[in-house]
């Protein structure tokens, strides 16, 4: 017989798995992310950005799938928005969202927060964590992120956490393997 505790477990699990089936947006913070955090700047001031590599491939079939991704930031960098560009993701500074990200969100995509699933690394990002449909943060995340969030990454911040997300969501919506056998036979000769 379980105990109390593995059955509310077991319910959760249960229960994130039936919200992941329902998301069509991933918004997610960049520094703390996406990057590992860290704030570099060059000999002109410039600031730098590290972004994973591991994040390109899921971001592309993820968006071929139909979906959306969205960064959200504080922080105007170069690196940040020649990512975003790269990558063909939406990317909205907080300061240029007056209406708010919500409405921006049922605006832009047409979507309910039942629909969107938020990623953030620390306390700035709480609120919209306790707000969407669904929330996740990285494995070195403050720890009020972790007791909040629906999903805590195996992975830190900056090294591949949109990654691990996209496979998460697409596993559960059943377009993980023929999204990667599509995409597998762009190289079979």
């Amino acid at each position: 017989m379980r105990s109390p505790s593995e059955y509310m477990e077991r319910r959760n699990k249960k229960e994130i798995n039936k919200r992941l089936k329902n998301i069509r947006l991933i918004v997610s913070d960049v520094d703390g992310v996406l990057t590992d955090g860290k704030i570099c700047f060059d000999a002109d001031g410039k600031e730098i950005k590290t972004f994973h590599v591991k994040d390109s491939f899921r971001t592309t079939i993820w968006l071929e799938s139909g979906k959306s991704v969205l960064w959200f930031t504080g922080r105007k960098a170069v690196g940040t928005i020649t990512r975003a560009k790269e990558l063909g993701v939406d990317l909205v500074f907080k300061e240029d969202v007056k209406t708010g990200l919500f409405e921006y969100i049922k605006e832009k995509y047409r979507l309910e927060p039942e629909e969107v699933i938020y990623i953030g690394d620390d306390w700035n990002d709480l609120y919209y964590m306790q707000h969407f449909g669904l929330s996740a943060t990285p494995a070195d995340a403050q720890k009020e992120n972790k007791k909040i969030a629906d999903i805590i990454t195996k992975t830190n911040g900056g090294y591949g956490v949109l990654a691990e997300i996209i496979e998460t969501l697409m596993r559960a919506q059943n377009s993980w393997l023929p999204a990667v056998e599509k995409y597998l036979k762009k190289f079979i000769l």
